[in-house]
């Protein structure tokens, strides 16, 4: 492990570890997408964020928390695919993974385990 800029232990995770949602997770990404569809009924940016916030204030999370879970209503990913999905739209790299350990915390997310390891061919001499 090794601390960040906070001061908080942070978690290593190889550069392949998949990450899938909940069903709690999964419920507050569509409970997330379909707020944001309602807020498209008023035009402008502060119907959008309102119901971001709205949407945040009801589960005890971070209104940018949405889009992190929207990535992962489809198929599990890991934390690079996550980036790349969301490049451009504001998150930095190094909030990804903050944010997705602070998801993996309060058990929005989880890690999905690797597959088993193929045991060694026999030896034959």
């Amino acid at each position: 492990m090794r601390d960040n800029d906070s001061g908080t232990p942070r978690t290593k995770w190889g550069r392949s570890q998949r990450f899938r949602l909940t069903p709690a997770g999964r419920e507050a990404g569509r409970t997330y997408r379909q707020d944001i569809v309602a807020s498209r009924v008023e035009a402008g940016r502060k119907s959008f964020d309102a119901a971001r916030a709205g949407w945040a204030a009801r589960l005890a999370l971070d209104p940018t928390d949405g889009l992190y879970l929207g990535e992962l209503l489809e198929a599990p990913r890991t934390i690079p695919e996550i980036a790349a999905a969301l490049d451009g739209c504001g998150p930095q790299p190094s909030d990804v993974r903050a944010a997705i350990e602070r998801l993996v915390q309060v058990r929005m997310m989880d890690l999905v385990p690797p597959p088993p390891t193929r045991p060694a061919p026999p030896r034959r001499w």
